[in-house]
């Protein structure tokens, strides 16, 4: 019952102050620009990002007050979470208003990835059935920092078409709930439900032809989110139960980063600057429409998701 409230409680809340959002964005020119990089042909108000954060962190305070015995427990790591991902939120609200610059915003990046590790939240070992069983040792921090700056990233540079990162990350939100429910996490289970109800509703803003995007604000917070989510582990400091799965359900925007920063070191272009070539650019010029690229990226997500769960199901690793 808690589960359905946090997922109803969250859709509620973005689908009624998504619009208000939408004003605001629009009044203070908070808003994405056309360029040669943009699919779209109209201004279009972002800080939808703001929307997903006040729903995911609205169904979780609605956790709290029905189950506070877990909160209790695990206070100090659910707010270092919640401060690092408010962070990265704050991040993004920066860079759509200003423009922060590519290397400054990794550079921050950076900062409050190793605040998260500071925090407590650390990948120390990597375990594949009995086949892989990797002790990172001293590589533990810059690791676990390369994997919350990686799927940061990742997600912000899928977010190319309407609804695209919002719908993946909303996909992907499924499966980690899943994934929490077979590993009794509970904090998995209700922040990925959480994401799921905001990213939902926010679709119905998002969508083709959008009337708000995320925005840094929104692509860095879910990517944060995901990706801290993938190295939650309130049982042991050795049992990681979602990261394996979580790279397997999130390969679409990882190729797609590794793609590009493949693509760039040939062309010997900046890492950091932005090009029309990532792979949602790719199949719009092969004559697909945004709805079909989107759809078959949806698809090709899911896909993973069942394949991760298929792996993964009833083992230890």
């Amino acid at each position: 019952m808690v589960q359905l409230f946090i997922l109803a409680i969250s859709f509620i809340i973005v689908y009624l102050v998504t619009p208000d959002i939408r004003y605001i964005a629009l009044k203070v020119s908070a808003v994405d620009k056309k360029n040669h990089r943009k699919i779209h042909r109209k201004v279009v108000a972002q800080l939808g990002g703001l929307a997903i954060f006040l729903g995911m962190w609205g169904g979780l305070s609605i956790a709290a007050l029905l189950d506070p015995s877990f909160f209790r427990e695990h206070l100090i790591h659910i707010l270092g979470f919640g401060v690092c991902s408010t962070l990265m939120l704050l991040l993004g609200v920066y860079d759509d208003f200003q423009g922060s610059g590519a290397t400054l915003k990794f550079v921050v990046q950076i900062i409050i990835a190793l605040l998260f590790v500071k925090i407590g939240f650390k990948l120390e070992r990597i375990t594949f059935f009995n086949l892989v069983d990797i002790r990172l040792g001293v590589l533990s921090t810059p690791f676990t920092v390369l994997w919350l700056v990686g799927v940061t990233n990742a997600i912000n540079l899928i977010d190319g078409l309407d609804g695209l990162a919002t719908g993946i990350v909303a996909i992907a939100s499924v499966f980690f709930c899943l994934y929490g429910v077979l590993f009794r996490e509970s904090f998995v289970v209700f922040t990925a439900l959480a994401l799921l109800g905001a990213s939902l509703a926010f679709l119905k803003y998002n969508f083709y032809p959008a009337k708000i995007f995320l925005g840094d604000t929104g692509s860095l917070f879910l990517g944060f989110v995901i990706g801290g989510l993938a190295i939650w582990n309130s049982k042991s400091t050795l049992h990681y139960p979602f990261f394996l799965p979580a790279i397997i359900v999130l390969l679409v925007p990882i190729t797609d980063t590794l793609l590009a920063i493949a693509r760039r070191i040939v062309r010997r272009q900046h890492l950091f600057r932005g090009d029309a070539s990532h792979l949602h650019h790719y199949y719009l010029k092969r004559g697909l429409t945004q709805a079909q690229v989107v759809y078959g990226f949806y698809a090709a997500t899911f896909i993973l998701g069942l394949a991760s769960l298929l792996v993964f199901h009833g083992r230890s690793f």
